[in-house]
């Protein structure tokens, strides 16, 4: 699996950086967004709640 890079600390997996980085309570988000590089998981960041906007703004992002 791809290491994953958060706030300068890298991660093996999606969700030991979820489990380190999210805030405590909040679900895992299953959001993948798309790069060059290819799919990479995006995970919240510890000072970024989500918000209901931002959710309905990444339902939009799904099917690129």
């Amino acid at each position: 699996m791809k290491q994953i890079t958060v706030n300068n600390n890298t991660y093996n997996s999606i969700s030991a950086a979820w489990r380190a980085e999210s805030p405590p309570g909040l679900p895992m988000i299953t959001v993948r967004w798309r790069l060059n590089n290819g799919w990479i998981p995006w995970i919240a960041f510890r000072t970024t709640p989500v918000t209901a906007k931002q959710r309905r703004m990444f339902k939009g992002v799904r099917g690129g």
